[in-house]
């Protein structure tokens, strides 16, 4: 399902270096958002940085790309030169939830160093889920992206979900993840929602309080969620299509398949002048829909 990326503006630290008429980016991550452990990890990159003969810069933006973009900006006002080298980004987006509040989880990879962080949870939470995603990942015999790998998680309602585990978000953290690094097509996670605990195996198990929280992305918008296979009939009594998945792989299949999209679904078919599967997005139409006019999803 996409989603607009309502994310407000943040601080991001930025390593690379400097090419004459490129830059090479290292590392691009959130800053600490407490003074002094900001200031701690400044100093220890800047140290880190200085002695690889790169250098760190930081840029307010809304997402690690478009502080990467703003920088780049700079050098090249700075530079006089007219163009640096692209580089090349993932992004990819689709929904999920907590009991407390649905979710938008962004996902974009950037080139540098092999990193994966996760902004936007509460603070115990984010070694946790790195660990299980990562491992999950591995253990369905995918690829891991060697880049710099971002995902930013953010209250659809306005609520943290500091109160409750956020394992639940595992499964569509990890699908972002591999379509923003061109391991799955983008737009197979346009549709769908995804609520699921991935197992250090791979398998996707049942989160704390399932069926309020199916309730809680639904009242959100969500017309199809992905869930655990032994949880969906209590997923279904939420109003909801749920579609049961035993594992990471399984999920793939589903969302690469479209076999989450309803039966007719116009972007699924081919007679209406668009190639198989042509989504639109929150700011743009298909083809088809440009063409025909809005058609359901």
């Amino acid at each position: 399902m996409s989603t607009n990326d309502t994310s407000e503006t943040r601080e991001f630290i930025i390593v690379g270096q400097e090419r004459g008429a490129s830059y090479c980016l290292w590392d691009v991550a959130p800053a600490p958002t407490h003074p002094t452990k900001r200031a701690i990890v400044l100093e220890e990159i800047g140290v880190d940085a200085m002695d690889a003969m790169g250098s760190v810069h930081t840029e307010y933006a809304t997402s690690a790309r478009a502080a990467v973009d703003q920088l780049l900006v700079s050098l090249r006002e700075q530079s006089g030169i007219s163009s640096y080298e692209p580089a090349p980004f993932g992004r990819a987006h689709t929904l999920s939830a907590t009991r407390d509040s649905g979710y938008r989880i962004l996902a974009s990879t950037v080139p540098g160093l092999p990193a994966f962080n996760v902004d936007g949870l509460p603070v115990r939470y984010p070694t946790e889920t790195r660990d299980r995603v990562h491992a999950g990942v591995i253990s369905s015999g995918l690829d891991w992206p060697m880049v710099n790998v971002l995902v930013r998680i953010s209250p659809i309602t306005g609520m943290d979900g500091s109160s409750v585990g956020t394992s639940g978000l595992d499964l569509a953290i990890a699908c972002s993840v591999l379509a923003a690094a061109g391991q799955v097509p983008g737009d197979c996670l346009a549709g769908a929602a995804m609520i699921g605990e991935l197992g250090l195996d791979g398998t996707v198990r049942v989160p704390y309080d399932l069926t309020t929280t199916v309730s809680r992305i639904a009242a959100d918008g969500a017309t199809t969620v992905l869930v655990p296979a032994p949880a969906v009939d209590d997923a279904a009594t939420a109003g909801v299509r749920a579609i049961g998945v035993r594992s990471l792989d399984e999920a793939l299949a589903v969302l690469t398949g479209h076999w989450h999209h309803p039966e007719g679904c116009a972007h699924c078919v081919t007679d209406m002048g668009a190639d198989p599967h042509q989504p639109c997005t929150p700011d743009t139409l298909c083809p088809a829909c440009q063409d025909n006019g809005p058609a359901p999803f």
